[in-house]
């Protein structure tokens, strides 16, 4: 099973979901057909992450509200500087307080699956799909 609205700052806050990539769903069925699917894919049920609806938007935090000023301050200078940052953080927090889920997806040396697991992102009509590497932000939903 996936992990349902994991603390990922259980060792300090994470600012970007690095070596990642991260989808956004509107539908709960869409999310569920992409986490099958990506199963058959080969990635393990363990290095999924699923964040759903206000539980969700809160486990992530993705403000920084609940991490203190410097966080907060450090968020307001992403957004003037990694505008596809900004704006995926930004759709992420709409689509989870409106019911929606985002999905997480560790990489971990799978990095040559990455247009594979975008395609089946698209099939179940994620959107904001984002490869979070070390010194960049991809988009995958073309």
């Amino acid at each position: 099973m996936a992990n349902i609205n994991p603390d990922p700052h259980r060792y300090g806050y994470v600012f970007v979901p690095l070596n990642r990539i991260t989808a956004l769903f509107s539908s709960d069925a869409d999310a569920k057909a992409a986490v099958g699917e990506l199963k058959v894919l080969g990635i393990d049920a363990g290095a999924i992450d699923v964040f759903i609806g206000e539980d969700g938007a809160n486990a992530l935090d993705l403000a920084g509200f609940e991490h203190g000023a410097v966080v907060r301050m450090l968020r307001n200078l992403e957004s003037l500087t990694v505008q596809i940052a900004e704006h995926t953080t930004q759709d992420a927090e709409r689509t989870l307080r409106t019911g929606g889920i985002a999905i997480a997806i560790l990489m971990d040396q799978r990095e040559s699956m990455k247009d594979d697991i975008a395609a089946v992102l698209r099939r179940h009509d994620a959107r904001a799909i984002r490869y979070w590497g070390r010194w960049t932000i991809e988009a995958l939903d073309h």
